[in-house]
């Protein structure tokens, strides 16, 4: 492919008759450029790592109304790796940071995070950049604040008192312009790559379906010695989970099997907890009386030798409400952080069908485990930097 500054240019024009917000600068062409020479095969790589996921990201950024170079910006910024994480906290292939996969309804745990899940990522990604096009209602404007993050965007905008990109581009930082270069010579090289490309690598795409766990965690061990799957294929099966296990988390968590084990797997399922903690013993009484459970009915029986019963009532940490006052300067995000509830959890408690909730003097109630009870009814009482150090310290 020609990579001299008349030909690119004539790139830059195709892609920008279809789309492509029209920026030209030095280190715009020099990127394309360095793209097309395809070095060291990267993106030839990009190209078919591209095509596993497009589907996914076409679903996505169709129903957001998103244009068609947004859903390079994984291509740009992580290379599609769905177990990437920076530094600075950001996560997944697009990547996010943590109060935004939380705003958009990302479970984050230790043990599990669904911004590396390819599926919830590109979701809630695409919503942020929807919103993101409604406050900026401007491309250009809008991936940079999605790179940066729209509090450091926002803080160049006010500094340099203007709203014309050029001038904000070179206000940034220079690792800060480098995202918004990528995403565009990515859009442009990957795209006349596969246009142009007949034979690019296949990516080995599994078929996965989803499989239930058990009423205990299970260590990606297992699976390699039962069902021949190695821990490296499950981590690259399930790259939210944090740990070399499938959790429970209270309740069975579903994970990604390849649909050609499926069966195998359910067959034997019952047959995991014996395998993990060998078969249970037995121990025999005499003259006792047991429990025997009937729906909500509990009868009491004597018996001259019976098995010791298994317990089939849980403990469980009964939940209660706590009220909470809404001051100035709360934030959405703090709240949701220090309350440890999602968005949908607060508007579901409080009945509340309005976007706009953050009212100064509005009480909310917040549905908590009763054995923390005084620890969330602090929260009423602390001051604003107070609040923000407790959300600190949960992230």
């Amino acid at each position: 492919m020609a990579t001299d500054t008349a030909s690119i240019s004539k790139l830059l024009d195709k892609y920008e008759s279809r789309g492509l917000p029209r920026f030209r600068v030095p280190e715009l062409y020099q990127e394309i450029s360095e793209r097309l020479e395809n070095h060291n095969g990267t993106t030839g790589i990009l190209a078919s790592r591209y095509l596993r996921y497009q589907e996914l990201i076409e679903t996505e950024r169709r129903k957001q109304k998103l244009p068609w170079f947004v859903g390079f910006l994984p291509a740009a910024n992580t290379g599609f790796e769905p177990r990437f994480r920076n530094e600075s906290g950001f996560a997944g292939m697009w990547p996010l940071p943590y109060l935004m996969g939380k705003k958009y309804g990302l479970i984050q745990t230790a043990l599990y995070d669904e911004r590396h899940d390819p599926e919830k990522s590109t979701e809630a990604a695409c919503l942020y950049l929807a919103d993101l096009q409604i406050i900026y209602r401007d491309w250009l404007m809008g991936i940079t604040a999605f790179s940066v993050g729209p509090a450091r965007f926002n803080q160049v905008i006010h500094g340099n008192k203007t709203l014309e990109f050029d001038s904000l581009f070179y206000a940034l930082e220079p690792e800060e312009r480098i995202p918004v270069i990528q995403l565009l010579a990515t859009a442009v090289a990957v795209s006349e790559w596969i246009e142009l490309e007949s034979n690019i690598p296949a990516i080995n795409n599994v078929t996965l379906t989803k499989a239930d766990g058990i009423t205990q965690p299970i260590p990606f061990s297992l699976f390699d010695e039962k069902f021949g799957i190695g821990i490296a294929q499950m981590r690259e099966y399930n790259p939210g989970l944090r740990t070399d296990l499938i959790p429970y988390m209270g309740k069975i968590f579903n994970f990604n099997l390849p649909n050609a084990i499926e069966d195998r797997y359910m067959g034997a399922r019952d047959s995991i907890s014996v395998w993990l903690n060998g078969a249970p013993q037995m121990e025999l009484t005499f003259d006792t009386l047991t429990q025997v459970f009937d729906g909500d009915t509990v009868v009491i029986i004597e018996t001259e030798q019976v098995a010791e019963p298994p317990k089939l009532i849980e403990e469980r940490d009964e939940k209660v409400w706590v009220y909470y006052k809404i001051k100035r300067g709360d934030a959405l995000y703090t709240i949701t952080d220090i309350f440890d509830c999602t968005v949908g959890e607060i508007r579901r408690w409080n009945n509340l069908n309005s976007k706009m909730f953050l009212i100064a003097g509005k009480r909310l109630k917040f549905y908590v485990p009763a054995s923390k009870k005084s620890y969330y009814q602090q929260i009423d009482k602390m001051s604003l930097a107070q609040k923000r150090e407790r959300a600190k310290s949960d992230d």
